[in-house]
């Protein structure tokens, strides 16, 4: 009887994001399940779930390092909405001065100006939102994604509040539902990025 592998990225993924000494008692089960028939599916969101429950598990075990990376992600947060504002100021005036000479931008900015702008600022919070993530794991490499994970729930939650009150300024009207469909948007996009960039801090994968 031929075995069934399962999806081998899926427990790399796991040992990689989530570092832990049960790693292979888990995935053993896991292997014994799928060999009884169940799906690629199934396995994989197996394999999400194991990633958030061992997440916060660090969490308990560990408070004082999921609020240093918290506070890390603010910090950076803090330094990139800066740097954005700024970039935005200069890029908008069409131009810089440099002590006492100026510099202009070059000509692709004058027309079409606004996609170049747009191009150029998207580029800018993509970056920033890749190096915040990559920051968090890479300054608390031990315990893998889960300072990551914390900080997406810790932003979510303070934007969630914001809109909140918003909503109850504007009692709730027509044009606050466009504003809610962008900042959720805007915020999975901002998730995924974070991901990603904490996901190229982690460790170096283990064969699963």
């Amino acid at each position: 009887m031929r075995l069934r592998q399962p999806p081998r990225f899926a427990g790399r993924l796991l040992k990689r994001l989530v570092p832990a000494q049960e790693h292979d008692a888990l995935l053993g089960d896991l292997h014994e399940e799928y060999q009884r028939g169940r799906s690629v599916a199934w396995y994989c969101l197996q394999i999400l779930a194991a990633i958030v429950v061992r997440s916060l598990k660090d969490v308990r075990a560990n408070p004082l390092a999921a609020a240093r990376a918290v506070i890390t992600g603010l910090l950076a947060q803090m330094f990139l909405l800066s740097l954005f504002s700024s970039l935005e100021n200069i890029l908008t005036g069409g131009g810089y001065i440099w002590g006492s000479r100026w510099i202009g931008l070059p000509w692709y900015w004058h027309w079409p100006y606004a996609r170049s702008l747009y191009t150029v600022m998207q580029g800018i919070w993509i970056a920033g939102n890749v190096i915040i993530g990559w920051l968090i794991v890479r300054l608390h490499r031990a315990h893998g994604l889960t300072g990551v994970l914390v900080y997406c729930c810790v932003i979510s939650a303070l934007r969630a509040a914001g809109l909140l009150q918003i909503a109850r300024i504007t009692h709730w009207s027509p044009d606050f539902l466009i504003l809610l469909i962008g900042a959720v948007n805007g915020q999975i996009r901002e998730w995924i990025l974070l991901i990603a960039g904490g996901y190229l801090a982690t460790r170096t994968a283990k064969t699963a």
